[in-house]
């Protein structure tokens, strides 16, 4: 007989299932599976967990509106396949493993943060209105209950376009299967958590484009690069990891004091 895995932790129906959920993704991940394979039973699962079926079907069925699985009501779950749609130029295909996810927005945190800094040092009026544009359709989705998983991208990439390097934009736009599957599960599991939680992705959102305003590129870069990493343990590590924290002000370039820049000037 298979060792019993660790029973999910949580008070309550709806912490019983957000548990359930982090379990199947790490059983996902862990495995690994890869895209088309079936996952064990609900019985088999509820059985491992030590936890109920009902709790396992609800928590398979957010796996499924967020993309992650198939459920084939008669024939199991499957770790869902995305088809590659083609097209030119250079282009990533979809997400094969939940372990991709993670891999992405690692690549995001490192391209995401120098574009910001750049975006703080060069954005205009206009990059500005994009980056407010955005930032108001993410309070609508949130006012609305809504995914805003659209606005969410139309943010990430009005700080790309602020940067006024073409490539940054580029370079998203070459992951964008990948990236829409990674925000859209962020997003999506952000719904099934408590307002607060939403208001806590949307106050990520508006410190980097307060540093763009200001135009702080220490801390837009510090700013993009918290957000991703906390989106990242968010769909992990769920709500209760600490999160990254953004320094209050970028550090104070040393200035030469009168006397200095005179002895310079003799020189």
């Amino acid at each position: 007989m298979a060792p019993r895995a660790a029973a999910p932790q949580g008070r309550g129906g709806a912490s019983r299932v957000d548990a359930a959920y982090r379990a199947i993704l790490r059983l996902i991940t862990e495995r690994p599976l890869s895209v088309g394979d079936r996952l064990p039973s609900e019985a088999e699962m509820a059985e491992s967990f030590g936890i109920s079926r009902p709790v396992v079907r609800q928590a398979l069925s957010r796996l499924q509106e967020a993309g992650v699985i198939e459920v084939r009501w008669g024939a199991g779950s499957y770790v869902r396949d995305r088809h590659d749609a083609g097209g030119l130029g250079l282009s990533f295909g979809p997400v094969q493993s939940l372990e991709e996810v993670r891999s992405i927005y690692e690549l995001r945190a490192a391209v995401e943060g120098e574009a910001a800094a750049l975006a703080a040092e060069r954005r205009t009026s206009s990059s500005l209105a994009q980056l407010r544009t955005a930032l108001a359709k993410l309070d609508q989705a949130i006012a609305d209950d809504e995914l805003g998983q659209q606005a969410d991208l139309e943010f990430h990439f009005a700080v790309m376009a602020a940067s006024h390097n073409p490539f940054f934009e580029q370079m998203l736009r070459s992951i964008r299967r990948p990236l829409e599957f990674s925000v859209g599960l962020a997003r999506t599991l952000s719904l099934t958590h408590a307002a607060e939680r939403l208001r806590i992705v949307q106050a990520e959102h508006v410190a980097i484009a307060t540093a763009v305003e200001a135009r702080d590129a220490d801390r837009a870069r510090a700013a993009m690069r918290a957000h991703l990493f906390n989106a990242c343990q968010r769909i992990f590590l769920g709500p209760g990891g600490p999160p990254v924290q953004v320094p209050s002000a970028s550090p104070a370039k040393p200035t030469r004091s009168g006397a200095a820049k005179k002895r310079a000037r003799r020189r």
